[in-house]
């Protein structure tokens, strides 16, 4: 005990928090705390790119890339399958929804698997990053019951579940211009869920807005390189 102790450091104590949001959220939505527990992902993605920062600018443990894996498969594999799952209880689509559920959890898991033995390169990811797909999830069902679908959402986790396995290559957020104003709607998001839930279901809106554009970040830039080859192809 004493030497596992000795062995973490600060950057693991905050992906321990990471791990404890998404337990957390598990236990509370089984109590029906149906906002209250995607908000706790969004609380856990706060700190899973805050111990990277943490770690990059003082240091990290033996241990810390491990843990910080296994974290992730708690606040953004199976947390948001679970929370999912009690979203459409009680409904026909629930059978639908499950199995989408488990293709996204399974994929998440590879996907964290890969990303342990293989890095594309310090500033890109290989497949959409699982945290980017527990926040789409998590901001999708903070919108509130009258945007929730069970069938959009089985799309949906398909659709992340096949990115994040494949070889799609997404950058990093470290542009001041996009962390300014995402870390803001993060916030707000959470402290509005103390204020009035009317609130958290617009920010959740906007979240959800971001989101999307990352998710096909790809093809944007796809096309805007092809835009500006053709460009200098003509000139």
């Amino acid at each position: 005990m004493n030497q596992i102790l000795h062995t973490l450091k600060l950057p693991d104590f905050v992906t321990l928090l990471n791990a404890l949001c998404g337990v957390i959220a598990i236990i509370i939505v089984l109590d029906g705390f149906t906002y209250l527990a995607p908000l706790l992902i969004l609380i856990a993605a706060i700190a899973d790119g805050a111990d990277g920062h943490i770690a990059r600018r003082f240091s990290s443990s033996e241990i810390g890339g491990n843990l910080d894996s296994l974290a992730d498969v708690i606040s953004f594999g199976a947390a948001p399958v679970i929370i999912t799952y009690s979203s459409a209880a009680q409904t026909q689509a629930q059978y639908i929804l499950l199995p989408a559920m488990l293709f996204y959890f399974i994929c998440g898991i590879l996907r964290l698997a890969r990303f342990n033995t293989m890095h594309l390169g310090m500033n890109s990811f290989s497949g959409l990053p699982i945290t980017a797909g527990g926040i789409a999830i998590s901001s999708y069902l903070l919108m509130g019951d009258g945007f929730f679908d069970a069938y959009i959402m089985a799309v949906l986790v398909i659709i992340l579940g096949l990115l994040m396995v494949s070889n799609v290559t997404y950058l990093k957020a470290k542009n001041k211009n996009i962390l300014v104003p995402l870390t803001l709607i993060f916030a707000m998001t959470i402290i509005s869920y103390f204020v009035n839930i009317e609130y958290t279901h617009l920010m959740a809106s906007m979240l959800s807005g971001l989101m999307a554009i990352y998710i096909i970040s790809p093809i944007i830039k796809k096309n805007k390189e092809a835009y500006y080859a053709g460009k200098r192809s003509d000139n």
